[in-house]
């Protein structure tokens, strides 16, 4: 089904390294912070690390409501070819970042007696807990930044920024987890992910410097677009919330059914899940400048085809991170430090019978991003708080009145349970991915390889497709030469590299055509208007001098040429 390359699909797969190497990284980063707890203090650390960690989930929240936002306005953006509006919101969410991670900082120093006072436990986790506190605060004065930077660096399509970012973070970490552990205990691990997160920003620094981005800082200040940011964000980060809540409603249902010495279980299902989390929400983070841009084009074929790619690498890599987990089950508790073998083999058991219906929570969780990207935000956020809170606390209620498998096999039950009313809701709703079949009609879109046969055949096939839908041969004429000439320049510049074409057509009071490579960034309207040019973009620069409409955009490794008839 995707044994053909697209635009789409290789604009993706470069996507979705660079996000599953930088998700990944996260996870085994905190995953690193657990085991080395584990390992040289005592799985008590590691339970106390577990009852404090979801606060820190929660600024992440924060953190989220105001990056994902401008970084879905700055998308749309790009859709209309604003290039100075991406910029502006650039500027406006790094002063925003800053200003945020002053402020927690401040009130988190302030209401750590309060914090820590929360949990009714015992002095003895309370140390631990206290010292975990007591290191990851710094956290907070980076944690904006870094979160904000990531994302747009994406919606830019700067993936290689992004991965050199999370290896530079990923070695401090692990690292200095190793070294200030062992001399300050717990709270060196605190101050080992202050450290790496502070690698990162030096990194992206050095990318957003010297001619190394199309990102440009100025001093900004708009509060009708922040809140328009809060706003997208506050849909697209519902996720965020909720997971940040459930590990705290888990440890609550656990402590009250089964006892306070089965929190470690808890900890090993809540690094499970942040794992799984972590892997779709790079999947998401792949969807998330593409669709929005497509959206703002209104080009649905475009959509359609990247919402195909999303769904199927969804299903097969939770597949495969299902039968991994299965597997390996045994081996999670021995990593932080779970040393009585009957707790250990609970432990095992209940994580099997978790991961029964992941794959639907992958699924449903992509699909709600999704409808926030099409702008059905409070359906989107529905469908999240449906997936992630409201429907896994009717199933730990029902659970907690059995047994500690039946607990978490109610859990992975109710993502199922969340996949199925989704599919009833939108049945009525022209199907999973609401489109609307009739505007769907008036578009029609290609995708062939960069090669001179393929573009005369494709030249021949538009032609036809234009005169049996009645399109005057004036303007088909111009539609079919601006293919022919697109598509032969893309092919002249591909050579022996063969790059992919995606030509769309969108039919309405005037005919739009969206021509899309994913060779380098090449301009050739700035090319011909600066007198260095070949006679055929002299060609083209003559031809579509006059047309309603004339733009050229690149994202990442993507060249787009809009033009409007």
């Amino acid at each position: 089904m995707f044994d053909k390359k697209t635009v789409i699909s290789t604009r993706f797969w470069a996507v979705f390294v660079a996000s599953m190497v930088s998700m990944i990284s996260a996870y085994i980063l905190m995953l690193t912070d657990n085991v080395v707890a584990g390992q040289i203090v005592g799985d008590d650390a590691v339970a106390a690390m577990t009852l404090i960690f979801p606060i820190f989930t929660l600024i992440l929240f924060v953190a989220y409501l105001i990056s994902d936002g401008l970084a879905m306005m700055a998308s749309y953006a790009q859709g209309r070819n604003d290039r100075a509006e991406v910029n502006r919101l650039f500027s406006l969410g790094l002063i925003l970042s800053i200003g945020c991670s002053l402020i927690f900082f401040v009130a988190l120093y302030f209401l750590r007696e309060e914090i820590l006072n929360f949990w009714e436990i015992s002095p003895h986790l309370k140390f631990f807990a206290n010292e975990y506190y007591s290191g990851i605060i710094f956290l907070v004065l980076f944690q904006f930044v870094s979160i904000f930077n990531y994302t747009i660096f994406f919606a830019e399509g700067m993936e290689r920024a992004c991965l050199i970012a999370a290896g530079a973070a990923f070695v401090v970490n692990v690292v200095l987890d190793i070294v200030l552990c062992q001399n300050l205990g717990v709270r060196g691990i605190g101050l080992a992910t202050t450290f790496g997160t502070l690698a990162s920003i030096f990194v992206q620094l050095y990318y957003l410097t010297g001619g190394r981005s199309q990102l440009h800082f100025n001093w900004y200040w708009s509060l009708k677009k922040t809140w328009q940011g809060i706003f997208y964000s506050f849909y697209h980060s519902v996720d965020t919330f909720c997971i940040s809540i459930l590990p705290v409603l888990l440890s609550m249902q656990v402590i009250a059914n089964f006892g306070e010495e089965k929190i470690i279980i808890v900890t090993v299902a809540v690094n499970l899940l942040t794992l799984i989390i972590a892997v779709y929400t790079g999947l998401v983070d792949c969807l998330q400048p593409m669709v929005c841009q497509y959206h703002a084009e209104n080009n649905l074929h475009s959509v359609i085809k990247t919402m195909r790619v999303g769904m199927f690498s969804t299903v097969a890599i939770s597949l495969i991170m299902t039968a991994a987990g299965m597997i390996f089950a045994d081996f999670l508790p021995a990593m932080f430090g779970v040393e009585d073998e009957i707790l250990a083999n609970e432990a095992a058991v209940a994580m099997r019978y978790f991961l029964i219906c992941t794959t639907f929570l992958g699924c449903t969780l992509m699909l709600a991003n999704y409808y926030i990207y099409i702008e059905k935000l409070n359906y989107g956020a529905l469908i999240k708080i449906l997936l992630l809170l409201i429907l896994p606390s009717f199933g730990m209620l029902i659970g907690g009145q059995f047994s500690m498998n039946i607990f978490w096999l109610s859990v992975s039950g109710a993502f199922a349970a969340a996949y199925l009313l989704n599919f009833i809701l939108t049945k009525s709703r022209a199907g999973l991915l609401m489109i609307d079949a009739e505007n769907l009609s008036r578009q029609i879109s290609y995708d062939i390889d960069a090669t001179f046969a393929e573009v005369m055949a494709l030249t021949k096939k538009i032609d036809a497709e234009l005169t049996r839908r009645g399109v005057p041969d004036k303007i088909k004429n111009k539609i079919v030469l601006c293919v022919e000439e697109f598509g032969l320049h893309s092919a002249e510049r591909a050579g022996d590299k063969i790059f992919q074409l995606e030509i769309s057509i969108l039919f309405g009071d005037k005919i739009t055509l969206i021509i899309r490579d994913n060779g380098e960034p090449y301009d050739i309207l700035k090319t011909a208007n600066e007198g260095q040019f070949n006679f055929r973009e002299f060609f083209i620069e003559g031809v579509t001098a006059n047309f309603v409409k004339r733009n050229y955009n690149a994202s990442g490794d993507e060249n787009r040429v809009t033009l409007q008839f």
